[in-house]
C-alpha cells in the first residue's frame, strides 16, 4: 500500500502508547536496541503505563511489512530513529536507507516534534537533514547515560507535544459559535448526537443551524460518524424510525479535550448547571410543540 493511500484512510488519530523505533537490524546496533533505546523508552510512563518501544523487524519477507511499518508511524506516540553511519564507500559515510526512509514518512505526516533522530558518528549529514536536530549519543562507549539521554529527550518531547495540543484545543474552542457550542455541550448531559428529522420546509428551517453545526464539528476533528449496525431484530425496532437514527456523532479524543477545555472556562459539568440545561432544553421543546399545535 502506498503512503498517501494509508495516511488518507486511516486518519492518525487517537496515538497509541508505543514508540515505533526505526534502526538497523544488523549485529553492530543490537547492544543499542537490548540496552539502551528499549529500556530507555520503557521508563516512561504516561498515566502510569509505560510506553512501549516497537520495530519492524526488516528481515522478515512480507508483503504487509510497508504497511506494518505505514500504520505504525501513523498511530504511534512517537518515532525514534538511528541514522548512525552503517560504513563508508569512498570514504563516504552511508546510513540505512530504510530507516532513512521511514524517517522521511514520518517527517511529512507527523509534527516535526513527535520524530526523534539519534546518531552515534561524528560524519557530515545529507543536505535534507542537516537542519534537522539530530541527538548525539554514545551508546556503545557509555550505555548508562545513552540511556538516560534518550528518556529525557522523550520527557521533553511529550511536555512539549502536550503545551501544543493544549494550545490547539484552545483554538478550537475559542473558534466555536452558539450552534456549535450547544451541540457539542450537549454530549456533557449524555445526549446522543444526531443529525435532525427533515421531513417539512419547517422542520429545514429549524434544523439547519443544527445540521450545519454537526458538519463544522466534523471539520474540525471534535466529532467523528458512527453508524447502527442493523440486524434483522434491529430492523424490527426501528422500521417506522427516520432513517436519520442510523447515524450517529460521538466526541472524538480531541473533541473530549476541548470539551472539557469549555466545561473548565464555564463550569457547565456541575449538576447543578446540567439541570438547569435540561429544564431550558424542556422549555424549548413544549415551546415548539405548542407552535406546531398553533
Amino acid at each position: 500500500m502506498y503512503p498517501l493511500n494509508l495516511f488518507t484512510l486511516f486518519p492518525p488519530f487517537p496515538r497509541n502508547n508505543r514508540v515505533f523505533v526505526a534502526m538497523s537490524f544488523d549485529e553492530a546496533f543490537r547492544r543499542r536496541w537490548e540496552e539502551v533505546i528499549g529500556p530507555a523508552i520503557s521508563l516512561v510512563r504516561l498515566s502510569g503505563i509505560p510506553l512501549q518501544p516497537h520495530r519492524v523487524d526488516m528481515r522478515r519477507v512480507s508483503d504487509s511489512i510497508l504497511t506494518e511499518i505505514l500504520a505504525e508511524i501513523s498511530q504511534c506516540r512517537l518515532i525514534l530513529a538511528d541514522v548512525t553511519t552503517m560504513q563508508k564507500v569512498d570514504d563516504k559515510p552511508i546510513r540505512n536507507g530504510n530507516v532513512m526512509y521511514e524517517v522521511g514518512l514520518a517527517h511529512a505526516v507527523r509534527l516535526p516534534e513527535e520524530v526523534l533522530l539519534f546518531r552515534s558518528d561524528n560524519d557530515p549529514v545529507l543536505f535534507d537533514v542537516a537542519n534537522i536536530r539530530i541527538n548525539k549519543y554514545d551508546p556503545d562507549g557509555n550505555p548508562l547515560n545513552a540511556r538516560k539521554q534518550v528518556t529525557e529527550t522523550i520527557l521533553s518531547v511529550l511536555r512539549e507535544v502536550e503545551l501544543q495540543k493544549h494550545m490547539a484545543v484552545a483554538r478550537a474552542a475559542a473558534a466555536l459559535d452558539f450552534s456549535c457550542w450547544s451541540v457539542l455541550t450537549s454530549t456533557a448531559r449524555g445526549d446522543p448526537i444526531q443529525a435532525p428529522v427533515v421531513r417539512t420546509m419547517g422542520q429545514a428551517l429549524t434544523a439547519a443551524t443544527t445540521t450545519n453545526a454537526i458538519s463544522r464539528l466534523l471539520d474540525l476533528g471534535i466529532l467523528t460518524t458512527e453508524y447502527t449496525r442493523v440486524t434483522p431484530d434491529k430492523l424490527a425496532q426501528i422500521k417506522d424510525d427516520p432513517p436519520e437514527k442510523l447515524v450517529y456523532y460521538q466526541l472524538t479524543s480531541f473533541g473530549e479535550a476541548v470539551l472539557d477545555s469549555i466545561g473548565d472556562r464555564i463550569g457547565f459539568r456541575s449538576p447543578e448547571i446540567q439541570e438547569l440545561m435540561r429544564q431550558l432544553d424542556a422549555e424549548q421543546s413544549g415551546k415548539t410543540s405548542d407552535e406546531k399545535k398553533g
